[in-house]
């Protein structure tokens, strides 16, 4: 065979690998590649003699042509950065800085919800007054949009693990923007509820796609402290909300809180818009086997290619698939610790208005700043977590790579810190309750909730990141289900917290608490016992 020369066609659009191939046709064709590149110096169509560029021709067209590629692609490239998807990227690749700017973004707009939930706390008695109704149809509105923020998640997560991560948070924080406004103009609490159910639908997405973002961007090594940066937001929430909305309720009326709130969603969807890439990537198909035979069989390889993407394309999403990753035993007990876990920490906080308001006389403002301690404990509990689950995480895989074995996601559990804060918020509750019960100086109860914040922190940024690791290409689906079961208790939590302390009193319902979570840390344990069994069932359900 003659020596060739390699001819391009204005239709090369594949990828590099794809240009290599070389498939040998029929007697007398030509020699192409898969991107219908003629590779034959004796053959060229009619059609391409006035559009093909040929490498050996003038070098001065080439190069005028490739410098305004060059200029089109630079312009493409800084507009994908803010507000485009970009498929010839993979996210993980991307520099620190932009995904520090993801994460940014990510932890701001995973703040909505707990400031939006907390916010109107200090407010409660000022909109009974004006909406003319009773305190529980005011605590109604606190349990709708507790229970709305469990349940959408997975209709979220659902359809950006199908579709991408970016196109739903610009349709969901839009959504949480109208609520929000729609809540500043309510004239009745029937009005107001309806929006505050809308406004959670939207601003929830980012309660399970932001641990999606996180695994599409970020490896496993660095996964702990992006988990620990992203948490602070949700964190800082519940601690600002009530803050802000105690001093704006004060100077400005009750509306102000949801004017913030609108503001607040607002610059935070222009963010999205603007400087929030696509980091979803569609999981690549097989790539077809090259052959040598009788073109029939191609045309039939090639006709059932197109029927089974035709059927793909016809698949009806389940709208709440996300809860079959219930069926893996580690992921229903790590999500039933995590449970166990919100529904104390939400208990501990709903009664803690209520005692420091009553018990202790502060006002709606002083009660709000009393949250600090907490929310410190929290983001020190947050970060030190995830930058420990990273290092031992690194250690066990270290160790592991020295002997030749398998490396699994459990390898992130364990260590004598998680263990021991579990102990320690064993500790700091029943402190906390004790100290209530016999109405000791009031420092020494903000002294507990700050160690009572780190100690629930530490696993649960943690075990974020282990679930994360367990099924990273559903990663926002996986964390959908955390957050459903985590905010269903939560739910349950803030509604029995007050009968409870009147029932049991405070030193035994803290010392119940402390106990209950102690108890569900048996979950760990099992967990780190049944590794290898329940690695192998992972590995052959995703086969």
């Amino acid at each position: 065979m003659e020596p060739v020369s390699r001819v391009l066609s204005d239709e090369s659009t594949k990828s590099y690998l794809e240009r290599e191939l070389i498939i040998s046709l029929d007697e007398g064709g030509p020699m192409i590649g898969p991107s219908l590149e003629t590779m034959d110096s004796n053959y060229t169509s009619p059609n391409q003699q006035s559009k093909t560029i040929v490498r050996k021709g003038s070098t001065s067209a080439t190069s005028t042509v490739n410098s305004e590629k060059e200029h089109t692609g630079t312009s493409r490239r800084a507009w994908r950065w803010k507000c485009g998807p970009s498929s010839d990227t993979d996210p993980s690749e991307f520099s620190n800085i932009k995904k520090n700017m993801i994460l940014f973004i990510v932890a701001i707009a995973g703040s909505i919800p707990p400031i939006s939930s907390t916010i109107y706390y200090p407010a409660l008695v000022t909109m009974q007054n004006a909406f003319h109704t009773s305190d529980t149809v005011m605590n109604a509105s606190l349990s709708v949009f507790t229970f709305f923020t469990a349940f959408f998640p997975l209709i979220w997560a659902t359809f950006s693990d199908a579709y991408g991560r970016r196109s739903i948070y610009i349709i969901s924080y839009f959504i949480s923007l109208i609520g929000s406004i729609c809540c500043a103009l309510s004239v009745n609490a029937e009005m107001f509820i309806v929006f505050r159910a809308f406004s959670a639908i939207g601003s929830s997405s980012a309660m399970s796609m932001g641990a999606g973002t996180i695994a599409d961007i970020f490896e496993p090594h660095e996964r702990g402290r992006a988990f620990a940066y992203y948490t602070c937001g949700p964190l800082l929430g519940p601690a600002l909300g009530p803050i802000i909305g105690g001093y704006l309720n004060e100077g400005l009326g009750w509306r102000s809180n949801f004017w913030f709130l609108s503001i607040f969603c607002l610059f935070t969807w222009l963010g999205i818009v603007f400087f929030l890439p696509e980091t979803w990537r569609k999981s690549p198909d097989p790539l077809p086997v090259a052959t040598t035979e009788n073109k029939d069989k191609d045309q039939t390889t090639k006709l059932v290619g197109i029927e089974t993407q035709k059927r793909s394309k016809r698949k009806i999403i389940n709208p709440i698939g996300a809860l079959k990753l219930l069926q893996y035993p580690n992921i229903a007990l790590t999500v039933t610790f995590a449970g166990v876990l919100f529904f104390v920490l939400y208990l501990n906080s709903t009664c803690f208005t209520r005692t420091y308001t009553l018990q202790y006389g502060f006002s709606s403002g002083l009660v709000g700043v009393c949250y600090l301690p907490f929310a410190a404990g929290s983001m020190t509990g947050g970060i030190m977590g995830g930058r420990m689950s990273d290092k031992t995480y690194t250690k066990n895989t270290k160790k592991t790579k020295e002997t030749k074995q398998d490396i699994y996601p459990e390898m992130r559990l364990g260590g004598s810190i998680l263990w021991g804060s579990i102990v320690l918020q064993l500790f700091g509750f029943v402190a906390y309750g004790w100290c209530i019960e016999k109405n000791v100086h009031f420092a020494y109860g903000l002294l507990c909730q700050f160690f009572i914040g780190l100690a629930l922190m530490f696993p649960n940024v943690t075990l974020n990141a282990y679930m994360v690791d367990c099924f990273r290409t559903q990663g926002a689906s996986v964390t959908a289900c955390n957050n459903f079961a985590r905010y269903i208790m939560a739910g349950i939590g803030s509604l029995i917290a007050s009968d409870f302390q009147r029932a049991l009193g405070s030193g035994p319902l803290f010392t119940f608490c402390g106990g209950f979570l102690l108890l569900a840390s048996v979950n760990l344990f099992i967990i780190k016992k049944m590794t290898l069994k329940w690695a192998v069932m992972r590995e052959n359900s995703t086969d």
